[in-house]
């Protein structure tokens, strides 16, 4: 049997500054409306697709598929405290993209596209955000949907998307581990 690695495709965001300010975010996320579990601050990401249990083969066949993906790298202002599968129903608190999300929703075409090649049927309904808590408990709903309504304005910052990449996640009890397996960078078309 080969071996299968927990994996997604992702936009990863490093800028220290831009980290900071996200977790002076989550640090103002009402805690005692809901028992939340945060992201740690090197593990804050834009999700392209998630795959879940992959061969290492399926990985390498992507990877292939993925390199002639063309990216004129862009500008994003991150921006907006918001819930999925909404704000009456949290499960997710994320940030999110309020301008050139446009450009986030072409690139992650332009993935699903490619992948369909391989037999992964387009995703619906793409909205770019960064997951930065999970509700694990909800204790007070109108609190809770105060407090998301005081931060739905709040700016973040902006950063460059000039590439995306293979995540490989390692679920431990203290919590997920990432770590870039590949890395497609900008490059202009053929």
């Amino acid at each position: 049997m080969s071996e299968k690695l927990r994996v997604f495709l992702s936009v990863h965001i490093t800028d220290e500054p831009l980290l900071a300010r996200i977790s002076n975010i989550q640090r103002r996320l009402d805690q005692e409306a809901a028992k939340l579990k945060l992201v740690e601050k090197e593990n804050i990401h834009f999700t392209f697709r998630f795959f879940g249990d992959t061969s290492l083969s399926r990985i390498e066949e992507m990877r292939k598929t993925l390199e002639t993906v063309s990216i004129d790298p862009f500008t994003i202002s991150i921006a907006g405290v918001g819930a999925f599968p909404s704000s009456h129903r949290p499960n997710v608190i994320w940030v999110g993209v309020n301008q050139n999300a446009e450009r986030m929703a072409e690139l992650k075409t332009k993935i699903d596209v490619l992948l369909a090649n391989l037999g992964y049927p387009p995703e619906k309904n793409f909205k770019a955000h960064a997951t930065i808590a999970r509700v694990r408990a909800l204790r007070n709903r109108e609190r809770l949907l105060n407090n998301l309504e005081l931060l739905a304005r709040e700016a973040v910052g902006t950063m460059t998307v000039s590439a995306f990449q293979m995540t490989k996640s390692t679920l431990k009890p203290s919590g997920p581990v990432y770590e870039t397996l590949w890395e497609i960078p900008s490059r202009k078309p053929d």
